[in-house]
């Protein structure tokens, strides 16, 4: 498993931030470093109509506007305004969405629609034209909740659909169709183009020779902890992975052999325990024309994440997620990070480029921002603009009495009165570091106020180094070492 992070970014920059917030985070980030003024919002139906999905929109919703071009868009998540509130509903509604789908050809699964409590004998009657094995979902589901794949038997057909009726309340439709056996993937669509393509293999763990499935599942789950993605996205032993396994006359206490493969669930959601693994360059050009055909298909749908299975015989798309998640192209258990955010904006801001420097070294702290939303102090925050130019970064070691008689107070009121960015924080050996960024001369004349400091220092030396890792917007006061 890969613990590396993408070049435009590191651990410091996204510590804190998951679930769908790193969605919003990573999209935010890409348009604020390309010069585009960033706004988040405490209620997003103060500012834009965009249909929102889920119960706490906290943080996930912003504006990008470039002067420029005089342009404002609203984004949700990963969504941008330019995708109708029209074609949310539809692909919202999966059966919906399947009859757009099938009316321009898109090849998709052959299933009906049930309503929660519809007699036994009368499913029987309506799945007489599909075939076994079947899968059983939600009509309104997300993130795999209430699937069941690769169902055999008409037993199991039932046990599915009751275990969907006992813990989904909220759920009154589902959907019956025939199970396609074969890879699958999540295609990222921008504008008729392919961004990122994700492999998704369901929940599975490989054998050591020595461990069983249940200390396998621990030992995987805290590898994913390095991955800032998949790190609250553990393998969850539950049930559904106990009745996997007895179908393949297996439990959590056998021994699986030396690289052999033992998956655990049929499902390959992600958030269900499923490996994320780079595909951009493997999947073949036919099936993401179909990714892309989906995506025409669906009045008003510009952008979007597109599930498909793909086998020797065809591509059938399963389905589409108006407001995917895009984080997995990002950050892979294995193979290149895709950069979707800069698809987006290339998108919604084309011709916008992003000064490399400031790409790679100014970054803004969003659990801080989501932070002042979640306490209600501020009904809208608007982040101070990417410096202009090129960013200049340095870091300075004071020596001599700097400790303890105010310096690192007055070295912020110095930096922040000359809008340079960074921070200060004392060091064991008695010195003071401190780190800026911003304008070349300034970040270079600030070496002079450094010497000076304040009126009960007394600064022998100033020594400076060079410093490549991002700075944070904003100066700040970090904890003594």
């Amino acid at each position: 498993m890969t613990s590396s992070f993408p070049k435009w970014l590191t651990k410091r920059m996204i510590k804190g931030v998951s679930g769908f917030n790193l969605d919003s985070y990573l999209v935010a980030l890409e348009g604020w470093r390309r010069g585009l003024t960033l706004t988040w919002y405490y209620d997003p139906a103060e500012v834009t109509d965009m249909k929102i999905i889920g119960f706490n929109p906290l943080g996930k919703t912003f504006s990008l506007e470039s002067n420029e071009q005089q342009t404002t868009h609203y984004f949700y998540r990963s969504r941008g305004d330019k995708v109708s509130n029209e074609a949310v509903e539809i692909v919202h509604q999966k059966h919906q969405a399947k009859t757009y789908l099938n009316k321009e050809g898109v090849p998709t699964p052959k299933g009906i629609m049930i309503d929660k409590g519809t007699d036994k004998k009368e499913i029987l009657n309506n799945i007489n034209v599909l075939n076994y094995p079947l899968v059983v979902k939600p009509v309104l589901g997300s993130l795999g909740k209430g699937v069941t794949t690769e169902i055999q038997n008409e037993e199991d057909l039932f046990a599915a659909i009751k275990s969907i009726e006992n813990n989904y309340e909220d759920y009154d439709q589902f959907i019956i169709e025939e199970y396609v056996n074969g890879e699958e993937y999540r295609v990222y669509v921008v504008n008729d183009q392919v961004a990122a393509v994700t492999k998704r293999i369901p929940a599975n763990v490989i054998g050591d020779g020595q461990s069983t499935i249940k200390e396998l599942i621990e030992t995987k789950n805290h590898e994913k902890k390095e991955n800032p993605y998949l790190s609250k996205k553990p393998i969850k032993l539950d049930d559904t992975i106990i009745n996997y396994l007895h179908r393949q006359d297996m439990s959590i206490e056998d021994v699986p052999a030396k690289d052999q493969h033992v998956r655990l669930k049929g499902q390959s959601n992600i958030s269900a325990g499923g490996d994320p693994i780079d595909a951009t360059d493997e999947l073949n050009e036919f099936s993401k024309n179909v990714a892309i055909s989906a995506i025409k298909a669906i009045p008003g749908l510009i952008h979007a994440g597109v599930d498909i299975i793909v086998n020797d015989e065809s591509t059938t798309v399963l389905e589409v997620n108006a407001t995917a998640d895009i984080s997995m192209h990002i950050f892979p258990m294995a193979g290149e990070s895709q950069n979707v955010p800069a698809e987006i904006i290339n998108y919604y801001f084309p011709n916008k480029e992003v000064n490399s420097i400031n790409k790679s070294r100014l970054y803004f702290d969003y659990m801080d921002v989501r932070g002042i939303l979640r306490r209600k102090l501020a009904q809208e925050i608007r982040l101070t603009n990417v410096p202009n130019g090129k960013f200049h970064t340095t870091r300075y070691i004071i020596s001599g009495k700097v400790q303890k008689v105010g310096f690192r107070n007055w070295i912020r009121k110095e930096a922040v009165r000359r809008g340079l960015h960074g921070y200060t924080r004392n060091l064991k050996n008695k010195k003071v570091v401190v780190v800026v960024g911003g304008n070349k001369k300034t970040v270079e004349n600030f070496k002079d106020v450094c010497a000076k400091g304040p009126s009960k220092a007394k600064v022998k030396n100033v020594s400076e180094l060079e410093w490549e890792s991002p700075i944070k917007l904003g100066f700040e006061i970090r904890k003594s070492e």
